[in-house]
């Protein structure tokens, strides 16, 4: 038993309501449940409630047993003061609120049909990699699209949260959050997290102080990546000769990364770390300031012509350093940008809508991600096998969000998905 189904069952009065009473058979009538609530404090706000004569408004607190109330703390918390009802699977002790009242109990357990609770069970207990995978095909098209909705505005939020997170390290400097932001994609997952150690390493200020000198560019982001110790040609030993100046002038820590922390296991030589820093240092020698370019494009082929850019002559002949290539071509690939479009852009746009508490950005990252085809993974595989196809990136990414925010954590009473088969 999880509190989640207590929750499932108040919402869709999933019990029965007739003769209803409390724990100390005063009459009950529920005239409204309230309003859901996905943050701190009572689980449904503003309910209204007829218990005796009486006629009470506030919000309704529910546990699986009544004494988690005070197991909780919430007898010494005012913000639940104004809870009028606690609902319980069942009741073992009287509890009181932190103005002394003592709250009025609805006990579920015996006005639950045994079926619904195994319908629950099975879902919440399947071990499964997608719980409902064998009843999926019960489900109408209706109630899958609403969750696929619902579930890629989510995951827009979600990683809304994270720009917004980085922008407060960053005080409010949006610039420098899009340069780390575009920094972590550059490492497409393998590399992620020494790009934006990196990025945070070597400002986005004093990058772009040297964005158009090619040479000092490079220097200094192979420098601060490590890349810079030893010998191995005679432009690995320029940029290391003007890298020790440049570091001198800004106070650098010369050996805040080692060559170590990049992966190469498994990647292509197109894909190495070397390639991604060259196309990473070629794009802001190009761009050097993007967060205008990303916020307030018209149309997507703006943002396409950001990433037309050539990497410098070096890293059009080499891989790595004293390793030269056999192919010339060293531009970003459409998979590629569409990855930053998905990963930076997007996101980008969805917290500048919480930011200014202007949805139309979030509208304009929703469309981004219509107009940009859809990733494929081990994930999308997962639904495609169950005719669940993506049709874009929005719906992709609605995917991964329902499989590892819904599917893994057991929430399929909070899934329109899992709640149409319990109903069904």
């Amino acid at each position: 038993m999880r509190e989640s189904f207590l929750h499932f069952i108040w919402q869709f009065q999933k019990f029965n309501t007739i003769e209803l009473t409390t724990s100390d058979r005063q009459p009950l009538q529920i005239y409204s449940i309230g309003n859901y609530n996905t943050d701190a404090g009572p689980d449904f706000l503003n309910a209204k409630l007829l218990i005796g004569d009486i006629t009470w408004y506030g919000h309704i607190e529910l546990h699986l047993k009544s004494s988690d109330w005070n197991r909780h703390k919430h007898q010494h918390d005012e913000g639940y003061n104004n809870v009028v009802l606690h609902v319980v699977w069942e009741h073992d002790e009287e509890v009181q609120s932190a103005s002394g009242q003592v709250l009025p109990v609805l006990e579920l357990q015996e006005r639950i049909k045994p079926d619904l609770l195994r319908k629950c069970n099975q879902l919440i207990k399947n071990p499964e990699k997608i719980p409902c995978a064998s009843q999926f095909h019960q489900v109408r098209n209706i109630d899958k699209l609403a969750m696929l909705d619902q579930a890629g505005v989510a995951r827009l939020k979600q990683k809304s949260e994270m720009v917004l997170q980085q922008l407060a390290k960053n005080n409010g400097n949006w610039e420098e959050t899009v340069y780390q932001l575009l920094a972590k994609n550059f490492g497409f997952k393998t590399n992620e997290d020494s790009f934006l150690k990196l990025a945070e390493s070597v400002s986005h200020k004093i990058l772009i102080r040297h964005a158009e000198q090619e040479r000092e560019s490079e220097a200094l982001i192979f420098g601060m990546a490590g890349f810079l110790v030893g010998s191995e040609d005679s432009y690995h030993a320029e940029l290391r000769k003007e890298f020790n100046y440049l570091s001198k002038k800004y106070k650098l820590e010369e050996l805040a990364m080692i060559r170590a922390e990049w992966k190469y296991l498994r990647l292509r030589p197109g894909n190495f770390p070397t390639v991604r820093l060259g196309q990473f240092s070629a794009f802001f020698r190009k761009n050097s300031k993007c967060f205008d370019q990303f916020i307030h494009y018209t149309d997507q082929k703006e943002l396409l012509a950001l990433f037309d850019f050539d990497v410098s002559k070096y890293w059009k002949e080499h891989y790595d350093f004293g390793k030269k290539s056999k192919r010339a071509v060293k531009k970003l690939g459409k998979s590629s940008i569409d990855l930053i479009f998905i990963n930076t852009v997007a996101p980008l746009l969805a917290a500048y809508s919480q930011y200014t508490d202007d949805h139309t950005y979030m509208d304009k990252a929703i469309a981004l991600l219509q107009n940009v085809k859809p990733e494929k993974n081990h994930i999308i595989t997962m639904w495609e096998n169950l005719d669940f196809k993506a049709k874009d990136a929005f719906d992709s990414q609605a995917l991964i969000g329902l499989r590892n925010e819904f599917c893994l954590k057991k929430k399929c009473l909070s899934c329109k998905i899992g709640v149409s088969l319990i109903n069904s």
